[in-house]
C-alpha cells in the first residue's frame, strides 16, 4: 500500500466526513416509541394526591421508633414503680378493713 501525501489525506478526511454527515442517523422504530410512551404514562402526575395507604405507610415508619421508645420507657417505669407504697398510703387513709377491701386493687 502506498503512503498518502498530506494533501491527499486531508482531502480524503474531508470527503469521508461529508459522507458521514450526509447519511443521517437511524430512525427509532415503533417499539422504541411505544416504550417511551409507556414510561411517560407510568410517571405519576404531580397534581395527583397520594393514596391514604401510602401516607399511612410513611407515617407508620416515622412514628414507629418514637412509639417503641415510649413503650420501653413506660415498661421500665412500671417495673421500677413500687406497688407497696400505694398499699401503705391506703392503710394510712383507710382505718377500717371494709375500706381497705374496697381500695384494694387485687380484689
Amino acid at each position: 500500500m502506498k503512503s498518502l501525501k498530506e494533501e491527499e489525506l486531508k482531502r480524503l478526511e474531508k470527503a469521508l466526513a461529508a459522507t458521514h454527515k450526509s447519511r443521517g442517523g437511524p430512525e427509532p422504530g415503533n417499539s422504541w416509541e411505544m416504550g417511551v410512551m409507556n414510561s411517560i404514562g407510568r410517571i405519576a402526575d404531580a397534581s395527583e394526591a397520594p393514596a391514604w395507604t401510602d401516607m399511612f405507610g410513611k407515617m407508620f415508619w416515622r412514628i414507629c421508633p418514637v412509639a417503641c421508645a415510649i413503650i420501653i420507657f413506660l415498661a421500665v417505669a412500671v417495673y421500677r414503680y413500687d406497688v407497696t407504697a400505694d398499699q401503705y398510703f391506703a392503710r394510712i387513709v383507710a382505718d377500717d378493713t371494709v375500706e381497705l377491701v374496697l381500695l384494694d386493687d387485687n380484689g
